[in-house]
């Protein structure tokens, strides 16, 4: 049996974009140091906030937040339920497998709750049911092995974890696996699977950029109906995610996040420009994939091919940078820092990247 593949080819804005957002990952994670695995109720609320703003539904984040504490009821009983609802899946969520098709349904079931006791199961066209035709999706009895092959596919590939989430959420919004709150499902996986990826997201609002440019969303969604491939859907969330975490709000609280202000500082100009900072962290990751070649390394012996001496350095200028953006992987990802760690490039992504650089030199 032929295995499943998305329509999607990787594009430079892509690689581009990967950079950068690589960047801020290193400096927005300092920034959240220590404060990550605290899930704040009014993170939360926010996030449920967004995604219901995004499904045109304009309670305010104080109205959310008394429905959840149960200090007032609605009149629209259905919207009440439903955002005490989306507060319960966030939490459970952190314990869910953004790749199990029994999660994702055990998902959309708490989603449900006593909105609908009926459709716990993926949606069932009906005879008189035309909307399926006019949302460009498959028909119902395609959709659970359709589920299942964008799973497996998202475990077997090797593309780095924010184009294959991107890719995902193309994938679910297009199938639409559910009679209602696609957009919400799509949207809620989506940020499980940025969570997975780097646990800072837990904290960061990645859909409150998409507020802003919605229509541009769903023009870009409908144009890749239209032709099948993900493409600019893939670089408009790549975008969403780097200007989420560009605009983070940072946790003002204790002298340790004032020290680590000063770091980044010295690590960052603030009035540097940013085309600069990507090129500089380019070059670095760039230079380490040449010396490199296809052969699996030690540090040290990265580090002699580089000429570098000072590990902390290499460490933060090369070697991390390269890790995030999925360009060099280790051996034992499970133990970084056994002695007996080696790293080598990830083929598919790395020669991409260094072809990139040396078309844009």
């Amino acid at each position: 049996m032929r295995e499943y593949n998305p329509i999607f080819k990787l594009s430079d804005k892509m690689i581009n974009l990967l950079t950068q957002i690589s960047e801020e990952v290193g400096r927005v994670g300092v920034l959240f140091e220590g404060k990550i695995n605290v899930r704040a109720k009014s993170l939360i609320i926010k996030k449920v906030h967004t995604l219901l703003l995004l499904e045109d539904c304009n309670l305010s984040p104080k109205c959310i937040e008394n429905i959840i504490i149960g200090e007032k009821i609605y009149k629209d009983y259905k919207e009440s339920t439903l955002v005490k609802n989306l507060f319960d899946v966030y939490e459970m969520s952190v314990k869910l497998n953004p790749c199990s098709v029994n999660d994702m349904l055990f998902a959309y079931k708490m989603l449900l709750g006593s909105v609908d006791t009926v459709n716990y199961e993926f949606r069932e066209d009906s005879k008189n049911d035309v909307d399926i035709f006019e949302m460009n999706s498959i028909p119902s009895r395609f959709v659970p092995g359709a589920i299942r092959d964008v799973f497996e596919w998202y475990k077997r590939s090797e593309l780095h974890p924010l184009i294959k989430s991107a890719v995902l959420y193309f994938e679910l919004e297009f199938l639409k696996p559910f009679k209602e709150y696609n957009g919400i499902m799509s949207r809620l996986w989506f940020d499980m699977l940025l969570c997975r990826w780097k646990d800072l997201f837990l904290l960061v609002s990645v859909h409150d950029n998409m507020i802003k440019r919605v229509d541009e969303y769903r023009e870009v969604l409908y144009d890749a109906y239209k032709v099948g491939e993900c493409n600019r859907f893939v670089e408009l969330m790549l975008e969403t995610v780097y200007e989420a975490l560009k605009n983070a709000d940072i946790p003002k609280a204790g002298s340790k996040v004032a020290e680590s202000k000063s770091i980044n500082k010295s690590y960052k100009n603030e009035d540097m420009d940013e085309s600069v900072t990507v090129k500089a962290t380019s070059s670095f990751t760039n230079k380490l994939l040449e010396v490199m070649g296809d052969e699996v390394l030690s540090t040290n012996e990265i580090m002699l091919r580089l000429g570098m001496t000072h590990k902390p350095t290499f460490r933060k200028n090369y070697l991390n940078p390269a890790i995030e953006l999925g360009l060099v992987e280790m051996t034992l990802p499970g133990k970084p820092r056994s002695r007996h760690q080696r790293y080598k490039k990830n083929i598919i992504i790395a020669d991409y990247n260094i072809i990139y650089a040396k078309h844009t030199r």
